[in-house]
């Protein structure tokens, strides 16, 4: 039988995944290599500390994020992002989890990229072109309120039934909605 080859890759995957189950704090090079059931030198090979190990892990976190706070959910960039906000809550529960509400020191600057992501000057002019740059920002704040906690029931919710019935045009009806409200 062929030896299996642990790339980086694979072990960072194998992280993610670990770190989806039993949260970023229980990441180590032992549980990973439990996981892979092989020994810690696959690892070691591939990373020379468990600290560099946990930034690819990270990066990889940013850019499922990424996927989602950037996906084609509607033409105006702030209510796609924000509908991409709470899709990610839906889809990656532990994810989310893990970034939003277990913040860890290492998840703060994902958790600041979010909210920087939705408040760019053009995002910001483009979804409230009547409004003064300042004024934009405190209603997508107030927005922000909203969506993270939305996002966070939908998360937490133990109702599976309730969090498949939050289609992508419910979640997109609710906060047009709140968006109509913050605007007047």
């Amino acid at each position: 039988m062929p030896k299996l080859k642990f790339t980086k890759e694979v072990v960072v995957e194998a992280g993610y995944e670990l770190m989806k189950k039993k949260g970023f704090q229980n990441v180590s090079v032992r549980k990973i290599a439990n996981y892979l059931k092989c020994s810690t030198a696959p690892i070691y090979f591939n990373f020379r500390t468990i600290d560099e190990l946990k930034e690819e892990i990270i990066n990889m976190c940013k850019e499922k994020l990424k996927k989602y706070l950037y996906g084609n959910y509607s033409e105006r960039k702030i209510l796609s992002g924000a509908i991409g906000f709470v899709i990610f809550a839906r889809e990656e529960k532990e994810l989310f989890r893990t970034i939003f509400l277990d913040t860890t020191e290492r998840f703060e600057k994902l958790y600041e990229m979010t909210l920087n992501e939705l408040l760019t000057k053009e995002n910001l002019h483009e979804s409230f072109p009547d409004l003064e740059k300042e004024e934009a920002k405190n209603v997508v704040n107030k927005i922000w309120y909203f969506l993270f906690g939305y996002a966070t029931m939908l998360c937490t919710r133990l109702d599976e039934d309730y969090r498949k019935n939050e289609t992508n045009e419910i979640i997109e009806n609710k906060i047009l909605e709140i968006v109509k409200y913050f605007q007047m």
